[in-house]
């Protein structure tokens, strides 16, 4: 079986496989790139394109688009309609995998049936499942999911193997920021600590250049371009367009034509920072805390690794340099490492299992003796009621950046007499608050009649490999349990996803 993973990105997605000699390397789509635009277009006939052909139609058809659908990915209140059909996060990230999956399998002569797919180290549990269940729709097997600072260290690591090196991976992506501290050595990976935020990224540089020249044309036209949905999506195509320019250029003119009126605004790459500035301090700040929750300084970190087309702009390799005070590695390409890393992760999947075509060639059979060593990114806890105060109060059971796999049991006791049930409520977060936290599922479990105070209860948290809770409640006394039933609202059934999984093979994508 190939070894497959994929990068499934917010702004730009990608495919790659082993190949017979144990190596990871990228799957062209049928247009022959390397990677795919992360757009969905939905035709009048129902045929759904998805790539370059649906991002420059974006412009013309803004209504039948859909981008940037990572970014809603566990979000149960997002839906897309067309046709009078309703599609949600799950459906339109399938659309996007389906259409990898179908063009490597053409261009490979083979299925590929098992893929490892690839999420923000951020990302929570909801997001994480979101992003399971594309896969499944889309017709694979999910082997599992790899966090992309994890798959982007894999890349490295496998063309630096012999060498111990802690590593700061800083991966700044089209929609996501990821930072993640590790050590990688000898074929093992073992995450120090991780941090991040899943609403930074690309899209919001281009947000930058669109508000300003948008206040530009205003002044000069009086014409809101927001209000024109054509318009800006043109305008947000010539902003991405602007940004990369500035990477390279001290500066970049994008011409704007809205409603007859016409105008040209020219952005320095200084004048370009400073209205970013804020953004990249939102990125330092991270690098701080992942810093700080590993106990280590700088003179600790041996090689800062940079993922995702932003870390181009020079201003992020300018910040790198000044906190860190090291040259940043540029060893691996920041658009297809993660992607490269995944099928790696895949092969250790296999190459565990024994797999004969992973296993055939020398680089496949060190996989086996691989190991990820990966922690939590987020602190999961219960809720109780403070017996002294009487008021909610988020207890931790797993704190964040715990190794993975983590579990933890703990006894409570009911808080009054005369209770014949209690309630689990799992909630997702630091703070001690409740309110400031996401509660990401509840059960109740009967007590088979009235229990005194202070009668005990136990619950067990559990999160898995592939970086998923599960929550146990158990009256130790009768042995009575429940696993906790996921309540969050829009999460999809398993009868859900394969329901949606067949209406997917009936789908043509291209």
């Amino acid at each position: 079986m190939k070894a497959v993973g994929i990068d499934l990105g917010t702004t730009f997605s990608a495919l790659a496989v082993l190949n017979d000699y144990g190596n990871p390397e990228i799957v062209p789509n049928r247009e022959g790139e390397r990677i795919t635009p992360s757009v969905v277009l939905f035709d009048a006939d129902n045929q759904v394109t998805v790539g370059a052909i649906a991002k420059n139609t974006a412009v013309s058809d803004p209504e039948n688009v859909v981008e940037f659908i990572k970014r809603q990915m566990g979000n149960p209140d997002f839906v897309f309609s067309h046709s009078g059909k309703e599609f949600r996060p799950e459906d339109i990230s399938a659309m996007i995998i389906k259409k990898l999956k179908a063009d490597a399998e053409t261009l490979l002569g083979a299925e590929l049936p098992s893929a490892v797919i690839t999420v923000p180290a951020y990302f929570d549990d909801a997001r994480r499942q979101a992003t399971m269940n594309a896969g499944r729709i889309a017709g694979f097997n999910v082997l599992g999911i790899v966090n992309e600072p994890t798959a982007a260290a894999l890349a490295y690591g496998m063309s630096n193997p012999d060498v111990r090196q802690r590593i700061l991976v800083y991966d700044l992506g089209g929609g996501t920021f990821d930072v993640t501290l590790m050590e990688v050595a000898g074929g093992k990976v073992r995450v120090l600590a991780t941090d991040g935020d899943h609403q930074l990224g690309g899209k919001d540089f281009d947000d930058k250049i669109i508000m300003y020249c948008n206040d530009e044309f205003k002044r000069e036209h009086g014409i809101d371009l927001l209000d024109d949905l054509e318009a800006l999506q043109d305008l947000r195509q010539r902003a991405e367009s602007a940004k990369k320019t500035l990477s390279s250029r001290d500066s970049a003119k994008i011409t704007i034509s809205a409603q007859g009126a016409r105008l040209t605004v020219e952005i320095a790459r200084k004048q370009f920072e400073e209205m970013t500035a804020d953004l990249l301090v939102r990125s330092e700040m991270l690098l701080d805390a992942v810093m700080g929750a590993a106990k280590l300084g700088w003179a600790d970190v041996d090689q800062v690794l940079l993922v995702g087309g932003m870390t181009r702009m020079p201003a992020v390799m300018e910040m790198i340099r000044r906190v860190t005070g090291k040259e940043p590695t540029l060893s691996v390409n920041p658009d297809e490492a993660i992607a490269l890393g995944a099928a790696i992760y895949a092969g250790i999947i296999l190459a565990g299992r024994g797999d004969p075509e992973v296993v055939l060639s020398e680089a496949g059979r060190r996989l086996r003796d691989t190991v990820i060593e990966d922690v939590t990114s987020h602190s999961y806890g219960v809720l109780l009621v403070d017996s002294k105060t009487g008021s909610d109060i988020n207890e931790i059971m797993i704190a964040k950046n715990s190794p993975i796999p983590a579990s933890r049991t703990a006894t409570y006791y009911v808080h009054e007499d005369g209770q014949s049930s209690v309630e689990l409520v799992v909630l997702q977060g630091e703070d001690r608050n409740p309110a400031n936290c996401n509660e990401i599922g509840r059960v109740v479990l009967p007590l088979g009649g009235s229990k005194p105070r202070n009668y005990p209860i136990d619950v067990t948290y559990e999160y898995d490999a592939n970086m998923i809770m599960h929550a146990t409640i158990k009256d130790p006394q009768t042995g009575a349990q429940k696993s906790l039933q996921i309540t969050q609202q829009g999460r999809l059934t398993n009868a859900e996803v394969e329901e949606k999984r067949e209406t997917m093979q009936e789908v043509e994508v291209v």
